[in-house]
């Protein structure tokens, strides 16, 4: 090879030092653009990445100042695998158009269905009778086309024979791998098959042959000018080809990153056969190339102290094979231990408790470095999760940050909306959802924001809250009218006419994709053009709004017309299916968002090599997420990759050395990882553990040191002015303010919890309630409560078979309108509502025979001149002595006779109370109560009972009767009404809880928890 290789050392500025190179003839032998720059015209450079090509292209411009120069050709290296070189390329000529991504997806995807649909059923069964799961969907045969597209391209790229798939025993793996090689060797035939049918050519053998046909060319006709290849491992074969022919031209070069040209020839000759070697993949690269180490030129000269430094690193991250000669290596650091010291001295290592504290340190690293107006920085990690941490932190600081991978589609504004819609179609609607629509910033039906979000809200307060509307969109206009008429809105009625004008816009631009839903045999085509009108309807802006679409925006509708317009969009959906159809069709799609004002970049570990920053800040070095675990894949295991000649998933491992090591080729860098994620402790990197182990424990406490200035900058940036905690309140309102009237059941809550009268009675609040809330079994309770008031209010034949049948019926409508939009609930409720009806008519009803039933009777009385008790019992009966048997119906637990006996539960002993002085309107006289009765029904068999109060004879103490109960009930009743009638008497929040574990809907007003923990001394 007539070419040269090239390397420069991490400690060296990439981009600058290889523009500075080729200026000074250095690069290309003979070649002097410094002092020609005109002739930079004819030089063509090819790096991993177009970001990297822009930062070259400023490269140039710094070196050559204010003076006037022809820049090189800036090319990525996908550049020549897609012809985008040269619109003209004779190479992309020659070939069929390429197939578009979501033609060839969607068609993958039709094929993995058939293929489901033929796999005969004793195939999907395992030696041991365990099922085989097999897509069953069209999303998930969307997801596992696109795990399977990854692999064919990366096979075509790396030049796999599939016809050696013939030579894989199946027999010799899982069923799911039998299954899986039965359909590699349809996909791999019938797949390119038939995209040549239709005069189209795969994305991966295209760019195969892009590279074979520049190749050829190359030798028959070699380019003009000097020919680079900057940046890249070749870690991908046809990169490595590219690379190769590049050195057999007369003017080509090829600079590799960081190539340890000192290394020992036992270190280089064990790098070879481990994978997991930061260099295996550039030494496997030079041994293809043929070139003698020696001959490899280094360009640019690094500090003294970060040569030593990647020496260190270096040494740190020898093969597995020769790391018996670390102690050797550590001597050689401690011969020099200034030199060592001041190597480490810009390092700083980060151990945060947990991912929270990790994503705040690093934004602090990152926002410290700032300080300097010209400087900039870059946040390194695999792991989106953690990007968006840390990007979140930094918009406390108002940093803003060019994140180089682009945001997933379905987290952009314009994705989520489209998710939303079709989501709401499917679920008939669910009130959370519309209110998230309704109050979405790119949802406007052509109103200006001032008057669509007020009428949004509206909806969402007077409509969506509390039990869930049946009936979709048309129930929610329907609500919102009889508002209008019921004249509920309370003065805002101009408010009310936008809410129901905007629900009618809603159910006028839903309507697409509700009726795509209802086709007799709906396709994708019919939900993705649903789906475009519908985004059209909701998204439209007024007239006067200029405002231009969104990357976003753009992006998705260009997929959806791209997916129209394949033939194999006719994939068969159901409405279900659509959203998780979406949602994997959009999943892996990157918006990017390019910002010329960004001073923090967050990239990946290609790119970040090649920038030029002035700290480098890597996260997340833990194993698992740097290096991220090896993954084979859904259709290939291990030994099945290894006999197709794929490339071994460790291989991931070593490049991710390569990056470990060349982050540390900033001089200011900052390694931070979390001792926990998830809950759980985590283990260091391996990288971070192999150079703990040989710099030592000092030099790795000195690191640390250093970087815990950014864990105490971030425990401390919340802190504040240390605050006594909340005292229980104990309000004392003026006693006008006070209620003047209280129900039975408010009394147990003033005795228990005053401060829950205080908030609620006083202060007029209630619970916001939840956006379509389920039924729960105070829902059940009423349902039967008013269920059986109704029935004994008409039923007056006998107590029989015939009156559980009659109840039985008479519960069915009641439960079906109540339950319209719940059946799952119903079908839980129904079966126990028929057991406890038999319950109530032979057991309860058929054994009694009261003179007369008064169901669901109101009463009240004069405590005082200033207060009245108000009640409204379940039933009172009769007898025939003239008492009343009170009776409480319960569908969860009744109240002990110890509880009653001790005023702790005096509902039904209030209640008695009332009869006796006759507040019952019904009843014609007061009358006094015969018994107390809790009926129990929770409609399972042997669980339903009856509990009859008539007293309670406590072991070791005195008995006490009904009458006495009741007596001391309004004993207590009248000095209650009159304590709190008492200024000075407050409301004390949890005077005395039933359980500490109760739960108020006013403890958060209350602060229960806050001064909960100072009552109990402990700490928080």
């Amino acid at each position: 090879m007539t070419g040269r290789v090239f390397t420069i050392h991490p400690g060296a500025p990439f981009l600058a030092t290889l523009a500075e190179a080729l200026l000074d003839g250095r690069l290309i032998a003979g070649r002097d653009y410094r002092h020609h720059p005109l002739d930079l015209a004819d030089v063509s450079i090819y790096l991993p990445t177009r970001r990297a090509g822009a930062a070259l292209r400023q490269a140039f411009r710094d070196a050559f100042g204010a003076g006037a120069a022809m820049l090189p050709r800036i090319l990525s290296i996908s550049d020549v695998l897609e012809a985008e070189d040269d619109l003209l390329a004779p190479e992309a000529l020659d070939l069929p158009p390429v197939i578009a991504a979501a033609e060839r997806r969607l068609m993958l995807a039709r094929l993995v269905a058939r293929w489901r649909e033929r796999v005969a059923s004793d195939q999907l069964l395992t030696p041991a009778g365990q099922p085989v799961v097999v897509p069953g969907s069209p999303a998930e045969a969307l997801n596992l086309s696109a795990d399977l597209l990854a692999l064919l391209d990366q096979a075509e790229l790396e030049g796999v024979d599939w016809s050696k798939l013939d030579a894989l025993v199946p027999d010799d793996y899982a069923a799911w791998w039998q299954l899986s090689l039965n359909f590699l060797r349809i996909a791999t035939e019938a797949l390119p098959a038939a995209i040549a049918e239709r005069g189209r050519i795969g994305a991966g053998p295209f760019h195969r042959a892009m590279v074979e046909a520049t190749i050829a060319r190359w030798q028959v006709r070699p380019p003009s000018g000097p020919v680079i290849i900057a940046g890249s491992t070749g870690s991908v074969p046809s990169t490595a080809d590219l690379m190769s022919a590049v050195l057999s031209l007369s003017e080509g070069a090829v600079v590799l990153p960081g190539l340890d040209i000192a290394a020992p020839a036992e270190t280089i000759a064990a790098s070879v056969f481990d994978c997991a070697h930061p260099e295996h993949t550039m030494n496997k690269l030079v041994e293809r190339f043929g070139v003698e180490r020696e001959s490899i030129g280094q360009l640019g000269e690094p500090e003294a102290a970060m040569a030593v430094r990647f020496d260190i690193v270096r040494r740190a991250l020898v093969p597995a094979a020769v790391t018996d000669l670390w102690p050797q290596h550590a001597a050689v650091l401690d011969a020099d231990p200034e030199g060592t010291d001041a190597a480490l001295a810009g390092i700083s290592l980060v151990v945060a408790a947990n991912e929270a504290e990790e994503a705040l340190a690093a934004a602090i690293a990152l926002r410290q470095c700032l300080e300097n107006p010209a400087a900039r920085s870059i946040l390194v990690t695999p792991d989106r999760t953690i990007i968006r941490r840390v990007v979140a932190e930094l918009e406390r600081f108002g940093i803003e940050v060019e994140d180089t991978a682009g945001q997933p589609l379905p987290q952009t504004s314009y994705g989520q909306l489209a998710l939303l819609l079709v989501e709401a179609a499917a679920e008939d609607f669910p009130p959370v959802k519309v209110a998230a629509i309704l109050g979405h910033p790119e949802a406007r039906f052509g109103w200006t924001a001032a008057r669509i979000r007020p009428a949004g809200r509206l909806i969402a307060r007077k409509v969506l809250r509390g039990p869930r509307l049946a009936g979709g969109v048309p129930a929610i206009s329907k609500a919102l009218q009889a508002l209008a008429e019921q004249a509920e809105a309370g003065g805002e009625s101009t408010l009310l006419s936008d809410a129901i004008a905007l629900a009618s816009a809603f159910g006028d631009a839903m309507a697409p994709l509700v009726a795509a839903a209802t086709l007799p045999a709906p396709t994708l085509v019919d939900f993705l053009d649903a789906l475009r009108e519908t985004l059209a309807h909701v998204t439209r802006r007024p007239e006067d709004d200029k405002d231009e679409p969104t990357r976003a925006e753009r992006q998705l509708l260009s997929i959806l017309d791209e997916h129209l317009r394949a033939p194999d969009a006719g994939l068969a959906l159901t409405g279900a299916d659509f959203a998780p159809v979406l949602r994997a069709l959009i999943g892996n799609v990157l918006v990017l968002t390019p910002s010329r004002r960004a001073r923090v970049m967050a990239t990946g570990p290609i790119e970040a090599r090649l920038l030029p920053t002035d700290r480098l800040v890597l996260v997340g070095l833990d194993e698992g997420v740097f290096p991220p675990v090896t993954d084979t894949g859904a259709w290939l295991s291990r030994p099945m990759r290894a006999g197709l000649g794929l490339s071994p998933p460790e291989v991931r491992i070593g490049l991710s050395a390569h990056d470990f090591s060349s982050a540390l080729g900033a001089e200011d860098t900052v390694l931070i990882r979390s001792a926990r994620r998830g809950g759980a402790p985590t283990v260091p990197t391996r990288f971070l553990q192999r150079l703990a182990s040989l710099i030592g424990p000092a030099r790795t406490e000195a690191m640390m040191a250093r970087g815990d200035r950014f864990i105490d900058w971030a425990r401390r940036l919340d802190d504040r002015t240390a605050v006594s905690r909340a005292q229980r309140p104990n309000p004392t309102p003026p006693v006008a303010a006070r209620p003047r009237m209280l129900p039975v059941t408010d009394i147990e809550t003033l005795i228990r919890d005053p401060y829950a009268i205080y908030a609620k009675r006083i202060l007029k609040l209630r619970p916001l309630d939840s956006f379509g809330e389920t039924p729960d079994f105070g829902t059940r309770g009423t349902l039967i409560h008013d269920v059986l008031a109704d029935f004994a209010a008409t039923w007056t034949a006998p107590w029989d078979e015939a009156a559980v049948a009659a109840l039985i019926e008479f519960g069915r409508g009641r439960f079906s309108e109540a339950l319209a939009a719940h059946p799952e609930v119903h079908a839980l409720w129904w079966p126990r509502f028929q057991a406890l009806a038999r319950f109530i008519v032979l057991e309860f009803e058929a054994k009694r025979a009261p003179l007369a039933r008064h169901p669901e009777i109101e009463g009240s009385m004069n405590v005082t001149d200033d207060f009245a008790l108000t009640g409204r019992a379940d039933r009172v009966d009769i007898e025939e002595d003239g008492r009343v048997t009170i009776i409480d119906f319960k569908t969860g637990r009744a109240p002990t006779a110890a509880q009653i006996a001790a005023q702790l539960t005096p509902q039904l002993p209030l209640e008695a109370v009332i009869a006796r002085h006759g507040g019952f309107a019904r009843l014609t006289s007061p009358r006094e109560a015969a018994e107390l009765v809790h009926v129990v029904l929770r409609g399972l068999e042997g669980r339903d009972e009856i509990e009859s109060y008539t007293g309670h004879a406590p072991r070791g103490g005195d008995p006490v009767t009904l009458e006495e109960t009741i007596a001391e009930a309004e004993l207590r009743l009248r000095g209650l009404v009159r304590a709190y009638a008492d200024p000075k008497r407050g409301y004390l929040s949890r005077a005395r809880p039933f359980r500490k574990t109760d739960r108020g809907d006013y403890d958060h007003l209350a602060r229960v928890i806050e001064w909960s923990i100072e009552d109990d001394g402990g700490e928080e």
